[in-house]
């Protein structure tokens, strides 16, 4: 394909929206997972990743996909052991996240901590089938991500790094204990009230959390706000549409139309590589909840996801604020 600025704006929308309207008109079981996975894939890697690369994080995410979720299964009828594994897991991943934001292992490490905890202790389904559903969704995100650099290539120029520092994790030790303990503590309260929206409320707290930068957390928590209030504006037109039936190639038309404009959106805002991944995480999850239900059912989905992410973000604001006072400053690291 010929290269053009506009490439990495295109692969972002097009390859994200396309796979989840065909795994949801497929009856796929998870029918998030994959193109979630691209939208991380793509936000963490700006410029065609190489082969060898792929084939590495492939490794690593079947090792947590596989292992890690057999582990939580022997260890979830022995409740210390089970919250002493969770916790070194959460404590594992805030450690990545305060070297790197956009770190991928951390990021779907404390994913599956959570999914597989509330799958465990709230809903009481068997994790069995969680492995290989994870594992097949990063087998086709990577394959989508190869996909779109080779017929939209072109490295993303737009969005601003994040700040990172590796010595910032080593002294924080301290910082991020808390930061375990907290997400510990809230995903069993969150369980123990049993929300509905427990696995959303947990990840959207967890996605607060990682920022590293003390100083950055009252700007970082009103850009979650933003970006939340924005990724509903900009689903809207779906919402509407979906509601009175339209085809669905027209719906497909709407929301690449509407992720275009979210994206050149968040590029006028100079954004930073981690918001415009909560960006568009959110634009796809509530693109879901459009799609998946129907009428009247969406707008109430949509609702309360809303209803849940303002009380995610009240407990991250709280817990933030506890911890302002105590991270190191980081040095910001130019683009290659």
């Amino acid at each position: 394909m010929f290269r053009s600025a506009a490439n990495p704006i295109i692969r972002l929308v097009l390859f994200p929206v396309l796979l989840l309207f065909y795994l949801q008109s497929n009856g796929d079981p998870m029918p998030i997972l994959a193109p979630i996975f691209v939208v991380i894939f793509l936000t963490i890697m700006p410029s065609k990743p190489p082969l060898n690369m792929l084939l590495t994080i492939l490794i690593v995410l079947f090792f947590i996909s596989f292992i890690l979720v057999f582990i939580g299964g022997v260890l979830k009828d022995t409740p210390t052991g089970y919250a002493l594994f969770c916790w070194a897991l959460l404590f594992w991943g805030f450690y990545r996240s305060h070297r790197d934001p956009k770190d991928i292992f951390a990021t779907l490490s404390i994913m599956v901590v959570i999914i597989m905890t509330v799958m465990n202790f709230q809903m009481g389904v068997a994790t069995d089938f969680l492995p290989p559903l994870m594992f097949k969704g990063v087998i086709i995100a990577i394959i989508i991500t190869y996909i779109s650099f080779l017929l939209f290539p072109g490295d993303e120029q737009e969005i601003k790094v994040d700040q990172t520092s590796k010595i910032a994790a080593q002294k924080n030790i301290a910082l991020i204990s808390f930061k375990a303990t907290a997400m510990c503590i809230a995903l069993f309260v969150l369980m123990a009230v049993e929300s509905s929206q427990t696995i959303l409320i947990a990840i959207t707290l967890s996605n607060m959390l990682k920022i590293p930068i003390a100083t950055d957390h009252r700007i970082y928590s009103q850009n979650k706000i933003v970006t939340t209030s924005v990724g509903i504006l900009f689903t809207l037109p779906v919402l509407m549409l979906f509601t009175f039936g339209i085809p669905t190639w027209v719906l497909i038309g709407v929301t690449l139309f509407c992720g275009l404009q979210l994206a050149s959106y968040a590029i006028r805002r100079q954004c930073t590589f981690t918001i415009y991944q909560l960006l568009f995480s959110n634009f796809i999850v509530l693109t879901y909840q459009v799609i998946k239900h129907q009428g009247v059912d969406s707008l109430s989905a949509e609702f309360l996801r809303l209803i849940s992410i303002v009380i995610a973000i009240l407990v991250g604001v709280l817990l933030l604020n506890l911890t302002k006072h105590s991270a190191q400053p980081l040095v910001k690291v130019e683009k290659q």
